[in-house]
């Protein structure tokens, strides 16, 4: 239990690392779900949660002022608790989405006033010169404002669900019951707004073949998927996917005399 809760902080750190890494969507579910079911022992339901959780935070951007929900303690709280109770993906995205709402709160109001202690003191280091202590207080401030999920994740995971369940009944009934509502519609508003980015008339009717072959026979979503694969392949073997039209471009020759340098 003890390796457990180190590698689930180690993963925790490098989910908020990226700041540092850059855009490397470390923080998203998609990547963090199949790192907590590895050390869970559980590839394949990480795999799945981790999906369940993206597709239901597939808009939980930052845009703006907007500060959209802990993503990371959501996604390794809700995945490692599942799996650790035997439970499956729904279970997940109930703990996830809770938890997620929680620390942004505890984030934002603890985390990002310390951030702004050591900002300023990077800029007071800049102004001396002193690049040694601007590079120490520069990673501080990255880590200082999600340190509070930095130390209640693995703590939390050490602890097990019942210390969160503990955690979240402090959170009002309303507020709870709203969430669990929330949490059965983001898994189709995600899914909305992926296909309203990527649907068009030429993808929907493939879109709907893919659909009713799930519903209506004993084919899974992975044998959809290669079955697209082979498509796509066969489409692009054969050239079915060129949409332009061959156009026969009438070359006109000239007679002009392009005098002592026209050579061809």
């Amino acid at each position: 239990m003890i390796l457990k809760t180190i590698l689930i902080f180690l993963v925790t750190v490098l989910g908020y690392s990226e700041w540092a890494l850059g855009t490397s969507y470390f923080q998203r579910p998609i990547v963090l779900g199949p790192l907590v079911g590895l050390i869970m022992g559980d590839l394949q339901a990480g795999i799945v949660m981790g999906a369940t959780l993206e597709l239901a935070m597939i808009g939980a951007v930052s845009i703006g002022a907007y500060n959209p929900p802990d993503l990371i303690a959501g996604t390794i709280l809700g995945v490692s608790l599942a799996i650790q109770s035997g439970a499956n993906a729904s279970a997940a995205l109930t703990l996830g989405i809770p938890i997620a709402t929680l620390l942004l709160a505890a984030n934002t109001a603890i985390g990002e006033p310390l951030r702004l202690i050591f900002i300023h003191r990077c800029d007071k280091n800049a102004e001396d010169g002193n690049y040694k202590a601007f590079s120490r207080n520069m990673w501080i401030s990255g880590y200082i404002a999600s340190i509070f999920g930095i130390i209640f994740v693995p703590l939390a995971f050490y602890f097990g669900s019942d210390a969160v369940t503990k955690v979240l009944e402090v959170v009002p009934e309303f507020v709870q019951t709203g969430m669990d509502i929330a949490a059965g519609l983001l898994p189709a508003l995600g899914f909305a707004m992926l296909a309203q980015m990527m649907m068009n008339k030429k993808v929907a009717p493939f879109f709907f073949i893919g659909f009713l072959i799930v519903a209506y026979s004993s084919i899974t979503t992975t044998g959809v998927a290669v079955l697209s694969i082979l498509m796509v392949v066969i489409f692009v073997t054969y050239g079915m996917l060129n949409d332009k039209k061959e156009q026969n471009v009438e070359v006109v020759s000239k007679n002009d005399d392009g005098g002592g340098f026209d050579e061809f």
